[in-house]
């Protein structure tokens, strides 16, 4: 993609790493040029995940899910992003919760502040649903329709 011409040479490639943290992190740390990972972080898709209390993912995150993003994203010199996440839990996760709304949006804010300190970047999937928590209720109400 490089040879294609000379500003190819300089545009950003990113690369997504198929859910799996550890695939290109040395690739990616081995270029110098622009080239990013792009991890994708959900916790709803393996039979553990939809199954781990709601509070327990929270656990994981701010613990060993922030050590292995740090690691990784040090490893690449911070070219790592978020490429995509989301506030979702299922509802075998959210079952035994006190206060089921609470814990996911304490889930929701682990995320967004794990994702900011240890990569470069995040984008989330569904703005509207970000808006919601992070308390611009005003605006996601007149432009998504939650």
């Amino acid at each position: 993609m490089r040879a294609v011409s000379p500003d190819a040479s300089k545009f950003p490639i990113y690369l997504h790493d198929a859910f799996d943290l550890d695939r290109f992190t040395n690739f990616v740390a081995s270029r110098s040029d622009f080239v990013v990972q792009d991890h994708h972080s959900y916790f709803v898709f393996s039979p553990y995940d939809q199954t781990e209390p709601a509070s327990q993912h929270t656990i994981d995150v701010k613990g060993a899910i922030a050590e292995s993003f740090l690691r990784a994203s040090n490893r690449v010199r911070r070219n790592m992003i978020i490429g995509e996440w989301s506030c979702a839990l299922t509802p075998q996760s959210l079952a035994d919760e006190g206060d089921a709304g609470q814990v996911q949006k304490d889930f929701c804010e682990q995320q967004m502040k794990v994702y900011a300190n240890t990569t470069a970047g995040w984008t989330f999937w569904g703005l509207c649903f970000l808006w919601y928590f992070v308390s611009l209720q005003t605006i996601a109400d007149a432009f998504c329709s939650i």
